[in-house]
């Protein structure tokens, strides 16, 4: 053996070997201590094979290892308590519980008392551990709204933003047909007065107030405290507006609306620093990029127009111009080339053929597409 006597099971033999060796060393002089040293052997455990008798008389089969003995276990369930937890495990109103539950319904009724990994270990030992079937919410259906036309449906929705006189609030009403913004609230209190404020000023500016005027919109928001609110509800009730409200936890029934304020907040408010900016400043930039919004940026879910265009329409005759100018441009080009590239007379379809397209050819040495 070399190095360190270490690790797993020693065979008797080499027990005995071990200690006859010691032994040895020790009857020529030897103290046993620098003899278990040289020999590398813990302390521990030579005492542990000699158990206090003398070195010289043992023999293998009293170094030889003992067969493990099986643990006694005094808090196992006895025979009956087994057979009571699985007749309650076999009963139809009681199949279908949890583990933990049987547990404590057998205890309230005084038939067992153990712990729940005793009654899970004899379920499973049995198979009757029951199938578990996951919870969840039920899928509610999606609000529908009309969106196919202008002034149909009306978004809205509520955000705070930080100013040098404390936090003000900013109500956008959105068109969910045309993203136009139609009107806004910005005001320190986030209350059902400040909505009503807003839907009042937007249905001023699109002239919906007449009596003789069009439907008004559908009021689309979430289920917020101010959009929910008995006297909001009075409001557009009196007005003949009809309120729709999106799922709860589900912010993406109310996109257009959230996606708005996170445009302006992230090409205008963050980088201006509002926290630094009197109310009035704010406002005065809210109401610079909402022109801007709806008069110059072109939208990419209308067709890269803008809100305003699509909003009144003008939108049709943008988008024919634009189909127009690519059908003449079309034309153009291929004539110029053409011009530019005539055939050639002598060159037969045979030959035409054979060549084939440039793109189809593979050079020589090339790796990967031709560019």
């Amino acid at each position: 053996m070399i190095g360190a006597i270490a690790g797993g099971r020693v065979s008797a033999p080499v027990k005995l070997q071990i200690i006859e060796a010691i032994a040895e060393a020790t009857r020529g002089g030897m103290r046993n201590e620098r003899a278990r040293e040289v020999l590398v052997l813990d302390p521990r455990r030579y005492r542990r094979w000699t158990r206090g008798r003398n070195p010289e008389r043992l023999r293998e089969r009293d170094v030889a290892a003992a067969p493990p003995v099986a643990r006694r276990r005094p808090h196992s369930l006895l025979p009956a308590e087994r057979k009571r937890i699985r007749a309650a495990a076999r009963r139809p109103e009681l199949a279908a519980l949890r583990h933990r539950k049987l547990t404590h319904h057998l205890s309230r009724t005084g038939k067992v008392f153990c712990s729940e990994s005793s009654v899970l270990r004899e379920l499973r030992s049995a198979g009757l551990v029951p199938t578990y079937q996951r919870r969840s919410r039920p899928v509610r259906p999606r609000p529908t709204t009309d969106e196919t036309e202008p002034n149909k449906t009306w978004r809205y929705d509520i955000t705070t933003l930080p100013t040098s006189e404390g936090p003000y609030h900013l109500i956008p009403v959105l068109d969910a047909c045309s993203r136009k913004i139609v009107g806004r609230q910005f005001s320190p209190e986030a209350t059902s007065d400040a909505v009503q404020t807003a839907w009042g000023k937007a249905l001023a500016n699109e002239g919906l107030l007449a009596a003789d005027g069009p439907d008004l919109p559908v009021a689309a928001s979430d289920r917020g405290t101010q959009m929910t609110s008995r006297s909001t509800r009075r409001f557009f009730f009196d007005l003949g507006v009809v309120q729709s409200f999106s799922r709860p936890r589900t912010p993406t029934d109310n996109a257009s609306c959230e996606s708005w304020m996170a445009t302006v907040k992230c090409e205008r408010l963050y980088d201006a620093g509002t926290a630094e900016m009197t109310p009035t400043e704010v406002l005065s930039l809210i109401d610079q990029f909402i022109a801007y919004y709806n008069e110059e940026r072109l939208h990419q879910s209308l067709q890269f127009v803008t809100p305003a265009e699509r909003h009144d329409g003008r939108h049709t005759a943008i988008l024919e111009a634009r189909q127009i100018g690519l059908e003449q441009a079309r034309t153009a080009r291929a004539a110029a080339i053409g011009r530019a590239h005539p055939p050639d007379p002598s060159t037969s379809g045979a030959q035409k053929a054979s060549q084939g397209p440039l793109s189809r050819r593979r050079r020589k040495g090339v790796i990967g597409p031709c560019s």
